[in-house]
């Protein structure tokens, strides 16, 4: 480029920025303004009659106290990836950072507090027990837990070099714990010992995993994968879903199961023998993934994911 045609350019081109950087600045003014942003990735989401709580990336929390209708946003200090939150019977909503803490409150801005977890593994998932007991596992098969609000732990791995990413827990004496390879375990006694389950077939990474009792329960994964099993994790038979993404999370509400994915996938299955899984057309602009799901009152669900996705849908 010449001297004089490298000139013209600029003169081109600066006078194009002072008109465009404005009406920029304003759409990002205008958007920062509202409770989600686009740059919210949700992971997910915990509600009680009274509040809801959603997690995300870079510390953002968001609460609502109407039902979804309208809510509050707030930004953890130093911002820490918030991968899980769980809701415990006395009101406390539990958040689990990935830089090894949970933050407690009751769901209003400006009262979570920190609490360290004793352990060195990368963490994955969490989870609160009827009894208020914290569950919380990750890597190396660890699992945590803790019966006094996190003042101390207590620990147990399976010895296995891989990570837990899921933990349920049905009742004060059954529990599963699933992860990667196709990792399944089990625990009749509360916790105090685990045996491990025959591996999900081609190592097959479960994303979510929902246990209805200690019998039967569904996994869901990449390629559109829902395995189902009446036998506690002894067998697996895969469910037909007419797609091949990613499903990310899975939930039960009023005798129905709801599953959510990528490109803004939504499908619903009756508990029911026989009935298979359909797509929900929930008519929300969602491009990207989904990944939490949760269930409301009067049958409504909560769906979050990718890109500031959040909405309250009838299902």
């Amino acid at each position: 480029m010449t001297e004089v045609s490298g000139w013209l350019w600029l003169i081109v081109f600066i006078p194009l920025l002072g008109c465009e950087a404005p009406l920029f600045l304003e759409e990002v003014a205008a958007q920062h303004k509202e409770a989600t942003h686009r740059s919210d990735m949700f992971q997910a989401a915990a509600a009680s009659d009274e509040v809801i709580v959603v997690v995300g990336t870079m510390g953002a929390v968001l609460t609502s106290r109407d039902g979804g209708e309208t809510w509050l946003r707030e930004v953890l200090k130093d911002k820490p990836f918030l991968i899980d939150v769980a809701r415990c019977p006395d009101g406390t909503f539990a958040m689990l950072d990935v830089s090894r803490k949970l933050w407690l409150g009751d769901g209003l801005p400006g009262q979570w507090q920190a609490v360290a977890i004793d352990t060195q593994e990368a963490l994955q998932a969490m989870t609160c027990d009827a009894e208020g007991t914290f569950w919380v596992v990750g890597g190396f098969s660890t699992i945590l837990t803790s019966k006094d609000r996190g003042v101390s732990w207590r620990t147990t791995s399976l010895g296995e070099d891989l990570h837990f990413t899921g933990v349920q827990i049905l009742d004060g004496q059954h529990a599963f714990v699933s992860g990667e390879f196709g990792a399944l375990a089990y625990s009749q006694d509360g916790g105090e010992s685990w045996q491990p389950l025959t591996p999900l077939a081609d190592d097959f990474y479960p994303q979510d995993a929902l246990f209805i009792s200690p019998q039967e329960g569904w996994v869901v994964g990449l390629s559109g994968t829902i395995l189902h099993t009446r036998d506690g994790g002894g067998s697996w038979q895969r469910q037909a879903t007419g797609t091949e993404v990613p499903l990310y999370g899975i939930a039960l509400n009023d005798g129905v199961l709801y599953v959510v994915g990528g490109n803004g996938t939504l499908l619903r299955k009756q508990l029911e023998p026989g009935s298979g899984w359909q797509p929900i057309d929930h008519g929300k602009p969602i491009r990207f993934y989904l990944r939490a799901v949760t269930p409301l009152a009067e049958g409504k669900l909560l769906i979050g994911g990718g890109y500031g996705a959040l909405h309250i849908v009838s299902a």
